[in-house]
């Protein structure tokens, strides 16, 4: 359906003009006419400009609380922002050597992080466990085999092929027999 329709509006001379409003026939909304645009368009200028002041004010705010913070609070807030920014970079990194390690035998690496649990195998001093990684991708292989890569397709060959000797033709059958070569 269209989003605007067009309402019949008659100007002074008696014959009705069309003109364009904006009107969504989905939710059933009644035309709101020029004066209802207007309206409209008030309001939304109205609710930028309340966003805009509010972003201010908060920022504002955010100054003075800063400035009554004494420095010891200060330097423990950057701490708890570096501390949560070395836990997220260790995280990272163990995904990583999930990935780096899934790499060899997952058709796509990104799904052993997904169904790991990458904290499980950083220690307190953010050392990772490569070891304690390899034993749950083997056991999660074995779990989903389909997240493995697919193997090669079997051989139906039979075995080792050997070529063919040279054909004999009849000559070389009857020297043989005669036992002359």
């Amino acid at each position: 359906m269209s989003e605007t329709t067009t309402e019949s509006v008659a100007p002074a001379g008696g014959q009705p003009a069309e003109q364009p409003t904006a009107h969504n026939e989905a939710a059933g909304d009644a035309p709101l006419g020029a004066a209802g645009e207007k309206a409209l368009n008030e309001w939304k200028a109205r609710a930028k400009a309340a966003e805009k002041a509010s972003k201010e004010h908060a920022a504002r705010l955010q100054a003075i609380e800063d400035r009554d913070k004494t420095e010891v609070q200060k330097a423990g807030e950057r701490a708890t922002k570096a501390e949560q920014r070395a836990t997220a970079m260790v995280e990272r990194a163990a995904r990583a050597e999930v990935r780096a390690l899934a790499a060899a035998k997952f058709a796509d690496p990104s799904d052993a992080a997904a169904f790991l649990n990458v904290g499980e195998f950083v220690d307190d001093d953010g050392d990772i466990d490569s070891k304690g990684i390899e034993k749950a991708l083997t056991e999660l292989l074995k779990r989903k085999p389909h997240l493995g890569k697919e193997q090669a397709a079997p051989s139906f060959d039979g075995g080792a092929r050997t070529t063919a000797g040279a054909p004999t033709d009849m000559n070389a059958l009857i020297r043989q027999k005669a036992g002359l070569g």
